[in-house]
């Protein structure tokens, strides 16, 4: 299956988990990012999946088509991020650490001003950092 972001980030994928695992899976590992699976817990927007990165990382995303894409890890992981980064073809807005522990990355289309001014401040959002504004 030849698969990119078009299918399932640029436009609303249909709404069956397993359309959705194979598109976004296949999409990755065209990428080189090996040694992830990732399972679709939330096939309606904003869509949402789960998964483990070399079967020890949590790696979750989620996102509303051609507006955003959220991706939390365990840890924070350059590689990771620059696939994705690749994969969605623009630099992430942010980054952050979540009261969880989890290092999150968000891509914002518009640039993530409204985002940005929303979450400045709170004490959930640790070591936040403006990355991009578009």
């Amino acid at each position: 299956m030849a698969t990119d972001s078009r299918t399932w980030f640029y436009t609303t994928p249909q709404p069956r988990p397993y359309l959705i695992e194979e598109r976004v899976n296949h999409t990755l590992w065209k990428h080189r990012l090996a040694n992830i699976h990732m399972i679709c817990t939330q096939a309606e927007v904003p869509i949402r999946m789960e998964g483990r990165w070399h079967n020890e990382m949590p790696v979750s995303f989620e996102w509303e088509p051609g507006k955003y894409f959220i991706l939390k890890m365990g840890e924070e992981s350059k590689e990771i991020i620059g696939v994705m980064r690749q994969i969605l073809h623009f630099r992430p807005s942010m980054i952050y650490q979540g009261n969880d522990g989890m290092s999150v990355v968000e891509w914002h289309v518009d640039g993530g001003e409204t985002r940005w001014n929303e979450i400045q401040g709170q004490s959930q959002y640790q070591r936040l950092r403006r990355l991009s504004r578009r």
